[in-house]
């Protein structure tokens, strides 16, 4: 399979428009304090909002698939829209690949940004139309967090998305460059109850990086929340050839309760289907960085790690693994572009390690 030449979207200026809009997940309509948080907040960085998808009249948590492939085809073929941010993730994004407008999506280039079961569609819209999309901040997770977003999370999505900007204050013409740990990060659960007296929640430090195997390679990063990528990984959207050279990015979501870990069997049976499909092979990836794993206990994350290597070891896979990364659904989080070109070197020894953007963002 061929794939489409990659499409650099164009970078975001004061005044452009951002289009909010819920692909899988329609829960906006339940947490107004949040949405109008995140909608605030981007005001308050020079942007205009628009929201784009309206509350579903047959259920609370979805929208037939046509008003939501709808939603996304006005967003993208909207000359005033500048960049797509979703929402929230959810358990629906793949009901609209196969109706997707690829064509329509390669002819107007732009910003899409999201994670969690959105890796479906940054998978689909890479392979499909070519484009560079963004695996970072969604409006009410990240951006709606209480009392405001955490500087990490929209700095870094501002040195992704504004280049210039950044540019001006960092003293360097690419923002982007190394991505460095966070200073500190929360997994504590606070509901989002709107009735409810919101509370800051509670950080602890951040050790930094775990490196788990030494190696230097480059290539460029694709990837997500593991369940999803497995979802999708073999089919038109997400042909293995695409992982050819590739530094793969996975990070672990919730299960079954916001405030639950996903099993560390349920990952460990994961990875061994990822293994299975040939992505470990030979023209398989060449380095693996690994999000930090939400809900997890010390010993959860010692288990995860010990199975991901063990995992490696058994298919005869040699590559690099970073693990700890401020990636997914622990705050706060990095913004990766998605097809960008990546350089990935990991010291055991010495326990360091560097991840760097090697070309710009946007353009």
């Amino acid at each position: 399979m061929t794939l489409p030449d990659t499409t650099t979207p164009s970078a975001l200026q004061p005044g452009n428009t951002i289009a909010i809009i819920a692909p899988s997940s329609r829960i906006a309509h339940l947490f107004p304090s949040r949405l109008a948080r995140a909608t605030h907040h981007l005001s308050s960085l020079g942007f205009s909002v628009s929201h784009m998808s309206h509350t579903p009249s047959a259920s609370p948590l979805t929208a037939s698939i046509t008003q939501r492939v709808s939603e996304l085809h006005a967003a993208f073929a909207d000359p005033t829209i500048s960049a797509i941010l979703c929402s929230i993730g959810g358990l629906s994004a793949n009901e609209l690949l196969p109706h997707l407008d690829y064509g329509l999506i390669k002819a107007h280039p732009k910003v899409f940004m999201g994670y969690s079961d959105i890796t479906l569609l940054h998978a689909a819209l890479y392979s499909k139309a070519g484009l560079r999309t963004f695996y970072g901040p969604a409006a009410l997770p990240t951006l709606g967090e209480w009392p405001e977003p955490r500087g990490y999370s929209v700095e870094g999505m501002m040195r992704a998305l504004c280049p210039e900007a950044e540019s001006e204050k960092v003293g360097r013409p690419n923002p982007m460059g190394r991505i460095e740990a966070s200073a500190d990060w929360t997994q504590d659960f606070v509901a989002w109850d709107e009735d409810a007296t919101p509370r800051a929640r509670e950080t602890r430090k951040n050790p930094g990086y775990k490196c788990l195997r030494p190696g230097s390679v480059t290539g460029t990063i694709l990837g997500g929340c593991l369940p999803s990528v497995l979802q999708v990984l073999g089919t038109e959207y997400c042909p293995i050839e695409m992982f050819e050279g590739a530094v793969l990015l996975l990070e672990t979501p919730e299960f079954e309760a916001e405030d639950r870990p996903y099993p560390v069997d349920f990952a460990r049976s994961n990875m061994a289907d990822l293994v299975l499909r040939g992505l470990f092979g030979k023209d398989g990836v060449v380095g693996l960085i690994l999000g930090r794993p939400y809900m997890y206990t010390d010993e959860m994350k010692e288990e995860w790690f010990t199975m991901v290597m063990e995992m490696m070891d058994a298919a005869g896979w040699e590559g690099p693994v970073l693990a700890e990364v401020d990636v997914g659904h622990t705050d706060p989080i990095c913004t990766v572009p998605l097809g960008a070109k990546v350089k990935l070197e990991v010291d055991v020894e010495r326990e360091t390690s560097v991840w760097e953007v090697l070309e710009r963002s946007v353009v």
